[in-house]
């Protein structure tokens, strides 16, 4: 065998070898335990100890008193509920359910599904409850009807044809526990604390509180309900259900639970894995705690839905001051309540400051103009580091939150500039996508802690995700891997194309890993997008162009890895499956087709408007540019793509994870949108610093495909 031939083979073995490495690393984690609620960082109010393991519910019998729109603002200025506090497990409660609004019937038909229904009409008052008129939920049809119509897969009914004795107190307690033909037994219109003698669990329902007049009197009846349901032995659960009208201010609402098994510690669920926060189909898995779901589908030929919650436990430390208690649960409101606003101001101050130093260089050229310029482009770069960086600050509990929140998240982003580009010169982009990977590494091995109310992640109230890589933070970290290992590759590849191609696999696949893995980063749509770009940049890496028989190769092999992973999360127990197993369990189940056609609706709501059209249109010429820089209206662009054999690789890499992410993410446009509004600053910025790149010889210049 000839020399040459020998190098060949070694280099295929270490290729294929990095790349089952890879696959491992995302898939073996799978197989391990996801993150417990109790290893996540807790809110406390005194010094006392963390307790080391999650406890579950005990086995009492469970009493839910639910109540539409009860705030903490309520708890505050309510003597009697203030003084629960002191003796309660505490949380928050998200009542997101299928709808665009949550009214009391949307809170209490989610109650009864276990999983998030549709109740409400859009654009209408929320309205009364229907009555219960001869045992029968009065329009029952009209609600399983809706289930349908919107694809929600809620098999309304559920809790009501368990089979076991739960009682119910209240209109919106007869919806929770109707049957699936609307049928209602075990109900009383009024709670009578009696009655729960006979019955396994109850669920009471204590009227939306009032918007203005006697809100005060309904406090005081909510902490009567309390106390009687308390004396009568249960394990009470007092829990908001929805906003009370259809415009209220969307928040968390107050969730108490007494009296606690032990000393007061925070309520937490497997479903939210954060302490101090648990999610209305919570309740439903309480209350069947340890017990079979039972299995009905009242939604036409569409397959019901699995039980989205998780029964409550507790976590965390223990908790001794009301007052310190309640003033958390306020901070922790504004701090989900200001991202998303303060995210457009934001953005569209930086717009503006970038459309006024274009303006100043277009007209001077001038050398500050340039740099004036070049720190606009590279402070939206920053702005990317920014978005979690700014949860570190604990904004939400300084002087005017909002404005707090809108200087921290500029001044992070300023100053990542400007140290990037004193630092690093034109090479600025290097340093920012490399800040933005390693904390975006760190943050998902630590739990992503900097995700939780950031602006990049769904709040609570919207109820996107609970933990976590959200879209937006996949994206960040796809364009920061993907140039990283680009920049690492070029450092290595006139030495040796296979140590090139491996520092690809190690940088793209520690992101792979740290994204996928189920406690971790747990997102499933993201390693889909993200591995066949990795594998795809790896081997134009290595052998310069890409076959076709290769390019289907790479394609199977990202399939394999991310149905791997899915799998073997698949066969853990189902209370601890993530994101990955409960998408392989519905579609052996048949039920796939109702989450994509709503995963489709959700990404084709982008083209309701212009905007959604012109992110469209920009990320088309984006990828275009990646394939066709002869095309490019800028020679500074087509001299740059010439100069260095990764350019063309990364460039690459970066539409297919775009292009992959855009046809299979719920996020639809908005995921490569987003990957557009980070690596195009960078790039520009570049350009800009750099008017006239040098081209390299053409020993050094990119290999043609062949």
């Amino acid at each position: 065998m000839s020399l040459t031939r020998v190098r060949r083979t070694v280099a295929r073995t270490l290729f294929l070898a990095a790349t089952g490495a890879l696959f491992a690393g995302a898939a073996g984690p799978a197989a391990a335990q996801p993150l417990a609620a109790a290893e996540a960082p807790a809110p406390s109010s005194s010094s006392a100890p963390s307790a080391p393991q999650a406890r579950e519910a005990p086995a009492a019998k469970v009493v839910v008193i639910g109540v539409p729109g009860i705030t903490w603002f309520d708890v505050q200025n309510s003597p009697e509920l203030t003084a629960l506090v002191g003796e309660a497990n505490v949380g928050s409660i998200t009542v997101k359910t299928a709808g665009p609004h949550t009214c009391p019937v949307d809170g209490w038909l989610t109650v009864g599904a276990g999983t998030r229904a549709w109740g409400s009409v859009p654009d209408e008052p929320c309205g009364d409850l229907p009555a219960v008129v001869g045992g029968r939920i009065q329009n029952w049809q009209t609600y399983v009807d809706r289930q349908a119509e919107h694809h929600t897969g809620a098999p309304i009914g559920r809790l009501g044809q368990a089979g076991y004795p739960i009682c119910g107190f209240g209109p919106g307690a007869a919806i929770a526990l109707a049957r699936t033909d609307g049928t209602v037994t075990n109900w009383r219109p009024t709670f009578t604390p009696a009655a729960l003698s006979g019955c396994s669990d109850a669920i009471v329902d204590a009227g939306a509180m009032p918007i203005r007049e006697g809100r005060t009197e309904a406090r005081e009846k909510v902490a009567d309900l309390v106390s009687q349901a308390k004396a009568a032995g249960a394990w009470v659960v007092l829990a908001g259900i929805s906003q009370e009208v259809e415009w209220a201010h969307q928040e968390p609402l107050v969730a108490l639970q007494l009296p606690p098994d032990g000393e007061p510690r925070w309520l937490t669920s497997d479903s939210t894995r954060r302490p101090g926060l648990i999610q209305l189909t919570d309740l439903t898995a309480t209350i069947l705690r340890g017990r079979q779901a039972a299995n009905v589908d009242p939604a036409g030929e569409q397959k019901a839905g699995p039980l989205d919650g998780t029964a409550i436990t507790v976590t965390g430390d223990v908790h001794t001051d009301s007052a310190a208690v309640i003033e958390d649960r306020m901070d922790t409101n504004q701090r989900f309540r200001y991202p998303r606003p303060m995210l457009v101001a934001v953005s569209m101050t930086i717009l503006a400051a970038e459309l006024i130093a274009l303006g100043w260089f277009l007209k001077t050229r001038s050398r500050r103009s340039r740099g004036a310029f070049t720190f606009t482009l590279l402070t939206q770069g920053g702005f990317f580091v920014a978005v979690f960086l700014s949860t570190a600050t604990v904004w939400w509990r300084w002087p005017a939150p909002p404005l707090s929140l809108y200087f921290v998240v500029l001044g992070i982003s300023a100053l990542f500039a400007g140290l990037a580009k004193v630092l690093l010169g034109r090479y600025a982009y290097v340093g920012i996508a490399l800040a933005a990977y390693l904390i975006l590494l760190v943050d998902g091995v630590l739990g992503t802690p900097l995700q939780f109310g950031s602006m990049f992640t769904d709040g609570p109230v919207i109820g996107g995700r609970f933990y976590g890589f959200g879209n937006s933070t996949f994206a960040t970290l796809a364009v920061a891997a993907l140039v990283v290992a680009g920049v690492a590759a070029q450092k290595l590849i006139d030495r040796s194309r296979v140590q090139a191609a491996l520092a690809v696999l190690a940088i793209g696949g520690a992101a792979i890993v740290v994204d996928g893995r189920p406690g971790w980063g747990t997102d499933f749509g993201g390693i889909i997008a993200l591995t066949p770009a990795v594998l795809l940049m790896a081997w134009l890496t290595w052998r310069g162009g890409i076959s076709l028989r290769a390019l289907i190769g790479i394609g199977v092999a990202g399939v394999l890895a991310v149905s791997a992973v899915a799998y073997l999360d698949y066969l853990r127990p189902e209370d601890q499956r993530s994101h990955f197993g409960t998408f392989v369990a519905r579609l052996l189940d048949g039920d796939v087709a109702d989450v994509l056609i709503r995963k489709l609706e959700m990404a084709v709501q982008f083209f309701s408007g212009p905007a959604g059209w012109a992110m469209l249109v920009a990320v088309i010429l984006a990828m275009l540019a990646t394939v066709l820089p002869d095309r490019v209206p800028s020679a500074a662009y087509r001299e740059f793509f010439a100069s260095r054999p990764m350019v063309r690789p990364t460039l690459l890499a970066l539409s297919t994870c775009g292009l992959v992410g855009m046809l299979l993410n719920d996020a639809g446009v908005a995921l490569p949108a987003i990957m557009t509004g980070f690596a195009v600053p960078l790039l520009v910025a570049h350009l800009v610093a750099s008017p006239r790149p040098a081209t390299v010889s053409p020993e050094s210049h990119l290999v043609q495909e062949h």
